[in-house]
């Protein structure tokens, strides 16, 4: 009677064990889905993670950017004399994408050109690629001149002196230069363009030159700073790349 009981026991106990084993390997199968669906999920919203990541760092290097080549980064405008000693860094070995903005002035028209200039290209100092310096016609005429050569026709002409060589008026002149790809682009000052009409008008009326005279009246700071009327819109054609090159086979020395 004793082992038929025992007997009896181990036929009742197994199918509650069947029970327990079969409800355990169910639990034990929907962890693990649940852990790999889990997993699945992950990976998926890690890339798109990443992609609004990137997408608002582009963002933000595109917003720099138009910011830093428009926005002022100083209070004021930095305008360094281009002379021998840095003409090899600011000109003829200036890094390429880079252009030296040159004011042309004489020594008694420096104070009122560099103002009203600064006034014209503040608003574009904040590019890094644009460097802003001057000239004093007293000095470097010559260099000026060959230069200026080239820019009379698509081609250049020979580099002659006339009679009014030493009486023309150069200041006020403005010129964008590319020393990597050796070109320049020219803005003419405004009022000199009114005094050739004048002097042309002039010359048909009273040759004994009353033309250039009517011109010397108008030399105080008010007419000088004329000069340089529009140039803020040279500027903005020479950001656009609109503006006529000039090119030249090498830079002249600067003596």
């Amino acid at each position: 009677m004793g082992e038929y009981y025992v007997c009896l026991h181990r036929r009742e106990m197994m199918p509650l064990l069947s029970l327990i084993f079969s409800a355990l390997f169910i639990l034990f199968g929907t962890v693990i889905v649940q852990a790999f669906s889990d997993s699945s999920d992950e990976r998926d919203s890690v890339p798109s993670d990443k992609e609004e990541t990137s997408d608002k760092e582009r963002s933000s290097e595109t917003n720099f950017t138009k910011e830093s080549t428009r926005v002022p980064k100083k209070g004021f405008v930095e305008v360094t004399e281009l002379t021998d000693v840095n003409y090899m860094s600011n000109l003829v070995r200036l890094r390429p994408g880079h252009m030296n903005v040159v004011l042309i002035l004489s020594s008694s028209t420096k104070a009122s050109l560099l103002q009203k200039f600064a006034q014209e290209v503040y608003t574009f100092t904040g590019s890094s690629s644009l460097h802003f310096s001057f000239l004093n016609l007293d000095k470097h005429r010559e260099w000026l001149e060959y230069l200026l050569e080239f820019a009379q026709d698509a081609a250049p002409i020979a580099y002659q002196y006339d009679e009014h060589f030493l009486e023309r008026d150069y200041t006020g002149y403005v010129l964008a230069l590319n020393g990597h790809k050796k070109y320049f682009c020219l803005f003419k000052a405004q009022s000199t363009l009114e005094d050739e009409k004048l002097s042309d008008e002039g010359d048909l009326c009273s040759p004994s030159g009353d033309g250039l005279r009517k011109i010397s009246l108008g030399s105080g700071a008010g007419h000088i700073k004329k000069k340089l009327n529009k140039l803020s819109l040279w500027m903005e054609r020479l950001l656009e790349g609109s503006l006529q090159r000039f090119y030249i086979p090498s830079w002249p020395s600067l003596d």
